[in-house]
């Protein structure tokens, strides 16, 4: 079994974060008392002969290692170690330990039916699409934004300070290569937040993919409501893109995407399939935009509502560049409420009124001088610990 990052690599292991198919996260301090989160990868075994050898570590894994260590920006998780042990064909990254993410907070609001406070909603997408810049600006695609991969800084010189994590999907797109077919490296972006044009099975796509999941995180901290909720009624093929329940959620909240706004929809490899939910029983009536839906809630804010519906425009081309979001929208020119670098410094979150989030959930080690933590049985799953609330709930302002 592959060693993992213990004493001799200057981290002392407290206990596991989370485990999946990639390996697992444990959490760790180094001789300074500063805590970090140790991610183990371990190559895939392969069957040769009737025996099991390794041949190395998965591209994604080279992928997500390499894009770290070219990265440095305070929205973005940051790489402080690569740990190899070659004799087993394992790697471990010391990355940012953060004590939340955007998921476990939307699932405590949900639970205690608290709307988040309108500071920490712009401070979390300021920083957010901060993030989204960098990545961009150095061309890359993260394929994966979703609430539980954008985590939130505890106690500390970072406290509430938001930072983008999971790069397992990420893509370089350097400016020679920008029409290499994408659609080849099969389906991206967790359901809810996959932007309609990889719903149609877009064979190129771009970094509007990652604006579109953006804005459908925005409104989730606005209303708690996941605006786009496609709950599949039969088994759908996981290869494939196109998913009936989804685009149909989308387009009964944001009516028939039309040429008018959307000049190449029609040109999509699924447009002729998804006809049946992209238009009424007719198949030429036009859906029209659900008015109840809590994004179009007249009592928003004309300039909140204008950001998810320009960071949710059906036209990938039509969505505003993080930059031109940060820059030009109304949302953020104003400074009441200013965005700030803890999204937990907001008025009234202090003292006994301090709302306070469950800590990150951590399996406590083995003894010290065991040189292995027991596997658990896994068939694959994810490194995030934190669940998200199948049911909308019904909810009362404060």
């Amino acid at each position: 079994m592959a060693r993992r990052a213990r004493e001799d690599d200057g981290f002392e292991i407290q206990g596991q974060i989370g485990e999946g198919a990639f390996g697992r996260v444990m959490h760790a301090r180094d001789g300074r008392g500063r805590v970090y989160a140790i991610k183990t990868f371990k190559a895939p075994p392969t069957s040769t002969s009737g025996r099991e050898q390794m041949v190395g570590l998965p591209a994604p894994t080279v992928r997500e290692v390499t894009m770290l260590r070219a990265m440095k920006h305070e929205n973005v998780v940051r790489l402080h170690k690569v740990i190899v042990d070659k004799a087993e064909l394992s790697l471990s990254i010391a990355i940012d330990y953060a004590e939340y993410d955007l998921g476990a907070i939307l699932t405590w609001h949900r639970r205690h039916r608290r709307y988040v406070h309108p500071r920490m909603v712009k401070s979390a997408t300021w920083q957010l699409l901060h993030g989204l810049w960098y990545l961009h600006s150095n061309w890359i695609i993260h394929r994966d934004i979703k609430p539980q991969n954008v985590l939130v800084m505890g106690d500390g010189s970072e406290c509430g300070v938001v930072k983008i994590a999971d790069f397992g999907l990420a893509r370089f797109v350097d400016p020679a290569s920008v029409l290499r077919p994408l659609h080849e490296n099969g389906p991206v972006v967790t359901l809810w937040y996959r932007a309609p044009e990889l719903l149609l099975g877009a064979r190129h796509y771009t970094r509007a993919i990652d604006i579109w999941a953006a804005g459908c995180i925005f409104a989730e901290l606005v209303t708690l409501v996941v605006p786009f909720k496609g709950i599949p009624k039969e088994k759908e093929d996981p290869r494939t893109m196109y998913q009936y329940e989804q685009l149909e959620s989308i387009v009964k909240h944001k009516g028939t995407p039309t040429v008018d706004q959307w000049p190449l929809v029609i040109d999509h490899p699924y447009y002729d399939k998804a006809k049946s939910c992209l238009f009424a029983d007719s198949q030429s009536e036009l859906v029209k935009p659900d008015e109840r839906a809590p994004m179009r809630d007249k009592a928003l804010a004309p300039e909140i509502r204008h950001v998810f519906e320009e960071l949710c425009a059906y036209d990938p081309e039509k969505r505003p560049t993080a930059y031109e979001a940060l820059t030009d929208f109304d949302y953020f020119a104003k400074d009441d409420p200013e965005p700030k670098r803890n999204i937990f410094d907001y008025e009234g979150n202090a003292g006994d009124a301090r709302v306070v989030y469950p800590h990150r959930k951590i399996v406590q080690a083995e003894k010290p001088h065991d040189d292995e933590i027991k596997r658990k049985a896994s068939d694959g799953g994810s490194d995030q610990t934190a669940t998200r609330e199948e049911g909308e709930v019904k909810r009362t302002r404060v």
